[in-house]
């Protein structure tokens, strides 16, 4: 819950991170790390690359009811509640896209990612634009 309650009060703004680099000096206390802005990936410039192979991994940080309906395959599931104590299961060397329905919880996830050392960025639009752009979808469910 801690994470739904830091997007809750930070929605918006942006994620701020600070990794200061060998030999620097920690910050003072009054002094405010640099925001990072998260980056977005369009579904237009995400989907040929999926479709060769060379996407990066995909985190998908919706409900399990929204998963089973409809999802990008190969995608990797974790809802969003559960990232900090699952983050030991996320490849760190790996670029991360993080997925939701239409953005916003992907962005702030993402942002914690940021802020976690990972590299992360967000799908604009979501599995929802995705889908729309013709994107390869799976889902648990007939149609």
């Amino acid at each position: 819950m801690a994470l739904f309650e830091s997007v809750k009060k930070n929605l918006g703004k942006p994620s701020p991170v600070h990794r200061p680099s060998p030999g620097e000096a920690a910050q003072p206390a009054d002094r405010q790390p640099e925001p990072v802005v998260v980056p977005e990936v369009q579904p237009a410039d995400l989907i040929p690359q999926y479709r060769n192979g060379a996407a990066p991994k995909l985190l998908d940080c919706r409900e399990p009811f929204e998963w089973a309906q409809v999802r990008i395959p190969g995608s990797l599931h974790i809802p969003m509640n559960e990232i900090p104590s699952r983050l030991g299961e996320l490849d760190a060397d790996a670029e991360w896209v993080v997925v939701c329905a239409h953005g916003n919880r992907s962005y702030a996830v993402a942002g914690y990612l940021l802020n976690n050392g990972l590299r992360a960025s967000s799908l604009a639009g979501g599995v929802t634009d995705w889908w729309m752009r013709g994107g390869d979808t799976e889902s648990d469910y007939r149609r």
